[in-house]
């Protein structure tokens, strides 16, 4: 038996390999914000998701503050854990962190985006938290890389994956692969190559275009 220590200070005794309700909880109340929005997130409503009763609810957050703040951590869980993924599947390279976080970004391998934008764009994201967030994040991604070119290609991950849950991104299908393979071109220390330019029309003696 492992023992776990609950707030007020006592012990209790769980299974071990039992695994932990909450993130299962936290991932349910993830869900029910990106269908619904955060003012959908109620204790009620939650208990109706996952069946878990609402004393039981109040036992993992006693308060809505403590709920959202425990939603926060678990975003950032979720990225990096996608993060981390994404990267392993790479080969070893000075821009590894960099590019995995851009596939995993840029394909939404933590499957959290829509709960993650409207968090964001609700007010209740703590600003200071998400701050030192973003910052620890690009260091890693940036370490043992030039840390300009490093910065280049995350604004521009960044742009476009806010640009993809604001529903406005000019690009289509084909030209987003482009931009996406271009990205992690630049992030390896490749240059992006200019397209070529459209052929003109033969112009004739007075300026007219010839047929």
């Amino acid at each position: 038996m492992t023992r776990r220590t609950v707030s007020d200070g006592t012990a209790t005794k769980r299974s071990p390999g039992r695994p932990s309700l909450r993130p299962k909880l936290l991932d349910a109340a993830l869900d029910l914000i990106a269908e619904s929005g955060v003012g959908a997130l109620t204790y009620e409503a939650l208990s109706l998701r996952t069946g878990v009763s609402k004393g039981g609810l109040i036992y993992h957050f006693p308060s809505k503050d403590a709920l959202l703040e425990a939603l926060t951590e678990r975003l950032v869980d979720r990225y990096a854990e996608a993060r981390r993924a994404a990267t392993e599947e790479l080969p070893d390279s000075p821009s590894r962190e960099l590019k995995g976080y851009a596939i995993a970004s840029l394909h939404n391998r933590s499957k959290a985006d829509g709960a993650s934008a409207r968090l964001k764009m609700s007010g209740v994201w703590n600003r200071s938290a998400g701050k030192a967030y973003y910052a620890r994040r690009f260091r890693e991604m940036a370490a043992g890389m030039n840390r300009d070119r490093a910065a280049i290609v995350h604004l521009a991950v960044e742009g476009l994956w806010y640009m993809d849950l604001a529903g406005v991104s000019p690009f289509t299908a084909m030209e987003r692969r482009r931009i996406v393979m271009l990205l992690l071109r630049l992030a390896d220390g490749g240059e992006i190559e200019s397209d070529p330019p459209a052929p003109r029309e033969p112009i004739g003696r007075r300026g007219t275009k010839t047929r």
